[in-house]
Parts: structure tokens; sequence; C-alpha cells
């Protein structure tokens, strides 16, 4: 393994944490966190493999997190004047490995209900959206989700379980005959 590699790996295992709640608490879609954090560490790669390093790793990998967060916010109101955005189906998060005696139909159920979840999630305001990223798909605890977004831990609580009470109370309805 080449040192810009080497090098790469050990900035981003030592910063990753930090950078995915700083773009979270920045981001205005959490539909954009993946994008930029993933826009981000292809910057610096590239910065690496061109000889560059950073005095303080840290603090560079911020100003470019600062920096595509910026970029993908100034592209997104050019492409808005333009195009009507929706959202793409058919990600590779959509695969499924379906073993032989799975019941077809509550996969596609189940992956329905999923679905319409996240869309009622995507229609709640941008704090309740990253208490949500943060919480369920970034793995954070709650007194993690509190400080990356500058909350305390009992507004985050309340928020995030209005929510979920919310959408048990919209599903159960749901299911009823």
């Amino acid at each position: 393994m080449d040192n810009s590699k080497q090098d790469f790996e050990i900035l981003y295992e030592s910063t990753k944490q930090s950078t995915l709640k700083f773009i979270t608490s920045k981001c205005l879609n959490i539909t954009d966190i993946e994008d930029i954090f993933q826009e981000t560490y292809v910057r610096i790669l590239d910065a690496y493999r061109n000889g560059f390093r950073a005095d303080e790793p840290e603090a560079y990998v911020i100003g470019v997190a600062k920096h595509c967060l910026s970029s993908h916010y100034s592209v997104m109101q050019r492409l808005r004047v333009h195009i009507s955005l929706s959202r793409v189906s058919g990600s590779e998060k959509d695969d499924i490995d379906i073993e032989d005696d799975t019941d077809i139909e509550n996969i596609v159920t189940d992956k329905m209900l999923c679905n319409r979840i996240y869309d009622d999630i995507l229609k709640q305001p941008p704090d309740i959206q990253k208490i949500f990223y943060l919480r369920y798909l970034a793995g954070l605890s709650l007194e993690e989700t509190a400080q990356t977004l500058a909350m305390t831990e009992s507004a985050v609580k309340q928020k995030l379980y209005k929510a979920l009470r919310k959408l048990r109370r919209n599903y159960q309805r749901r299911e009823l005959p």
C-alpha cells in the first residue's frame, strides 16, 4: 500500500465520526448527507494522491466538508430552476438477497411500508429528520445526537418520541380493516 493511501486511511478513521456529525448538523436535507460525506473524502483522497498532507487533519477535513456543503447546495439551487427533482428509486441499498423459503409478499409489503415511513420522515421538520438520521442510520446515542445538533438530550428525546408516537398511530390505523 502506498503512503498516500495509508495516510488517507489513517485520516479517514480518525475523522469520519466528527465529519459525519458536522455534515449532518449542517445539511438541509437528510438525503444529502451521504453524498456530501462521500464527496468530502473523495476530494481529500485526491489531494493526498497529489502529495498534500494536512498539519491539522480535523480542521482540514471540516474545511473540505464546509466547501462540499456550500458547493452541493449551490448546485442544487441551480438545478431546481431547470429540473423538477424527485426521489430516485432503485439504489443499491434496495437489493435484497432472498432465501428460497422466504415469503416474497411479506418482503414486498415490508419494503413498501418502510418506503412510506421514510417518506413520512422526510415530511418532518429538518431537526426531526436529522435526529432520525443520526439515531437510526448513523447509530449515535441520544447523548451524541444531542451534542451533534447542539440540543439538550431531553429535547432530542422529546422530539424523537413524539415523532415515533405519531408514526405508530398513523400506521396502526392504516393496518386496521
